[in-house]
């Protein structure tokens, strides 16, 4: 009995890992290459349904773009938050850390955004944002939705949501674990870091929209 809970708390124990602090495994270049093709991924799907990662944190429909705007914002969101994260891990580690474990954790921290890029697609999303749009412009006609449509929208925002969260973690985890920081300083620096990068983000991907 004891030896079968044991395997079992053992394989609870690396799947909570692997899903929040898959860190202890991969890091370096393995985690930049695996990291920049979620990236891919995720750009190449939103760019069918028009999802827009304009931000650190954000997801939104928006209008029509080429494929490397959408590669862009991911880029963009990655290197927006690594740039404070380095320099904060600089000042506050206690001992040295490589850049490509930053650069390959943070990346890789990024590809729940994957599932929500895939939860975005169908078509019912967009409607539904076109109809609160309609309803909330006086004027102008509403769009007809069906309650599919609706459950399908109240899903896909119930999984971006998770997904946030779920990157969130990952995204601390892997500062922590890569610049060797720990308790209220890693807390501290990555919130100022977060609203930092959003900012920084925001800007960024504003000044490139302008120039399409």
């Amino acid at each position: 009995m004891n030896q079968n809970s044991n395997e079992k708390n053992f394989k609870k124990r690396s799947l909570a890992q692997w899903l929040f602090n898959p860190f202890k495994f991969i890091a370096g270049y393995q985690a930049l290459l695996i990291g920049l093709a979620a990236i891919l991924l995720t750009s190449l799907i939103g760019s069918l349904s028009n999802t827009h990662f304009n931000g650190v944190l954000d997801a939104q429909a928006g209008p029509e773009a080429p494929l490397w705007f959408f590669l862009s914002e991911g880029l963009i969101n990655w290197v927006s938050l690594v740039i404070p994260l380095f320099f904060f891990g600089l000042i506050v580690s206690r001992s040295s850390f490589r850049t490509i474990d930053l650069l390959g954790t943070q990346v890789l921290a990024r590809w729940p955004y994957l599932i929500t890029a895939i939860a975005m697609l169908p078509d019912a999303n967009r409607k539904v944002l076109d109809y609160l749009i309609a309803q909330y412009a006086q004027g102008h006609p509403a769009i007809p939705i069906n309650h599919i449509d609706i459950a399908i929208f109240v899903v896909a925002m119930f999984v971006t949501i998770l997904m946030i969260i779920w990157m969130l973690a990952l995204m601390y985890r892997a500062y922590t674990v890569s610049c060797n920081i720990k308790g209220l300083k890693a807390i501290i620096t990555f919130i100022i870091s977060l609203i930092g990068a959003e900012v920084l983000s925001k800007a960024a991907i504003l000044l490139l929209a302008s120039r399409l």
